[in-house]
């Protein structure tokens, strides 16, 4: 009866540990459609071709084996590119206190803190599918922290380009979240005698221009670089790879927009690493989480670029994909880019308004044709009711039109938050002088001796039939959040 008893429990244990070390798991290819991206499965491992952009075929191979790194190569025809990497995932979590839609709901500020969580990766089985034209495959076995879930590849063809995910869930309420993500890869040719590495990074530094740096293997830790462009490329022994962020998906809007290094690589021991970081915690600024709502699924995306050559092919070829960071031009279109609280007034005020902002040419450089600037938010005196306001209003107008041409229009507006609730935007076709409310023994109309038209709004009222008498445009700025939180749902 003892026996019975070991044996069946001997028998329930391996059947719910999973695969063991050379036990391949399962593999389930039935959503595999005809196309451009072949899949093929073969000695516990499966394999997507792909052709590139110019007509080349790409293999990358996958282990079945959970003992074994997941990528075991990736090639361009019979040239090794990239060799036992294994996906890389960290993630730092926090509790949400003030809704998903807070600005300032920061969760470094909570009580508990925050916690950090590396990703572990046991393989438990595989899916392929076919989605239009590319191919997912789908590795479960991904936990970190409170998400758990699987590795997702997506292939594309006619291009080098592989995008990397976590799909992960979570059961947990109110999480917020941030998360790194990147490859490990076998380097064994760029170690040296001692432990010692010689890895070839390149990245566009903050001017523009690449920069070489040789990763030595001396520090263990990740190491972060400050470059432009979103991009960094490491050396292979049969080529590079590139590594570069999603961007509408990775970063938020802040206050302050700041280069604090969210490129990242590693070169130890015969591995070498590279990929993206979140900064958890500068100790200054409030910057958006992102939101993890129960049992919605999430997916923590990474892009890579692969080339045959050397690392600066590759960062040239990650341009390709991100416009340079630059919008691209649209016939029959200007790009418009809105909300800039720059204190533009008060420096023009006295520095003469022939005297360039720095904030011009950056525009500009980003393919910007007209932008809508913000001034007297926190600078000047817009609640002022005596000459003081009409002074700064009129250099306002006149330093714009300065800086102003045919090529390139900046536009005078003004959150001016009064009367309608929320924080609000508003912007004339023309110079208009008003003031916030009325000064006393005023008028909401009067004439100025040298401004001409000064309007005075008290109330809500007034403020509307000045936009409708001087067609006027505003609208709500960050709905339902920051200042602007239960707005515009409370006037609508």
């Amino acid at each position: 009866m003892k026996c019975t008893r070991a044996l069946l429990s001997l028998a329930l244990v391996l059947a719910f540990a999973g695969p063991v070390a050379g036990q391949a798991v399962p593999l389930d290819l039935q959503q595999v459609l005809p196309g451009p991206v072949t899949v093929s499965e073969a000695d516990d491992e499966v394999t997507v071709t792909w052709p590139d952009e110019s007509g080349r075929d790409w293999h990358a191979t996958f282990s079945l084996d959970p003992s074994r790194p997941l990528i075991r190569s990736i090639t361009a025809g019979e040239q090794v590119v990239i060799q036992d990497a294994r996906p890389f995932y960290e993630s730092e979590t926090g509790v949400r206190t003030g809704g998903w839609n807070a600005f300032f709901d920061y969760p470094p500020r909570h009580p508990d803190g925050t916690r950090h969580s590396k990703g572990v990766f046991r393989l438990r089985s595989a899916t392929v599918r076919t989605i239009g034209d590319r191919v997912e495959l789908l590795f479960d076995g991904l936990s970190m922290g409170v998400f758990e879930g699987a590795i997702a590849y997506t292939f594309f063809p006619g291009s080098r380009l592989i995008q990397q995910e976590a799909v992960v869930t979570t059961d947990e309420n109110d999480v917020a979240y941030y998360y790194d993500a990147g490859w490990e890869m076998g380097a064994r040719a760029d170690r040296k005698v001692g432990g010692n590495m010689t890895t070839t990074i390149a990245y566009y530094d903050t001017t523009g221009e690449i920069e070489h740096v040789v990763s030595t293997g001396f520090d263990p830790e990740r190491i972060p670089a400050e470059v432009r462009y979103r991009t960094l490329a490491a050396a292979t022994s049969g080529g590079s790879v590139a590594v570069f962020p999603a961007p509408h998906q990775y970063f938020f809007p802040r206050d302050f927009t700041s280069n604090i290094g969210y490129l990242w690589h590693r070169s130890w021991r015969g591995r070498v690493s590279l990929g993206i970081r979140q900064i958890r915690d500068t100790n200054w600024q409030f910057y958006p989480w992102m939101n993890a709502p129960p049992g919605q699924t999430q997916r923590m995306s990474v892009f890579f670029l692969l080339s045959d050559g050397a690392p600066d092919s590759a960062l040239h070829d990650v341009l390709r994909y991100t416009n340079r960071d630059r919008f691209r031009a649209l016939e029959g279109y200007k790009t418009l880019s809105t909300h800039w609280h720059l204190a533009y007034t008060m420096q023009a005020m006295e520095h003469g308004v022939d005297w360039t902002p720095p904030f011009k040419p950056v525009l500009k450089a980003m393919g910007v044709d007209a932008s809508v600037i913000m001034d007297f938010h926190g600078d000047g005196h817009p609640r002022d009711l005596t000459e003081l306001r009409l002074e700064e209003l009129d250099a306002y107008f006149n330093a714009l039109r300065a800086q102003s041409d045919e090529d390139f229009l900046l536009i005078p507006a003004e959150e001016a938050n009064v009367h309608f609730g929320g924080h609000w935007v508003l912007m004339f076709p023309k110079p208009v002088y008003w003031f916030m409310n009325r000064p006393p023994g005023g008028a909401f109309e009067t004439t100025h001796p040298e401004y001409g038209q000064v309007y005075s709004t008290a109330d809500a009222t007034e403020l509307l039939e000045l936009v409708r008498r001087e067609g006027g445009f505003m609208y709500q700025t960050h709905p339902r959040t920051k200042g602007s939180t239960g707005y515009p749902d409370a006037i609508m």
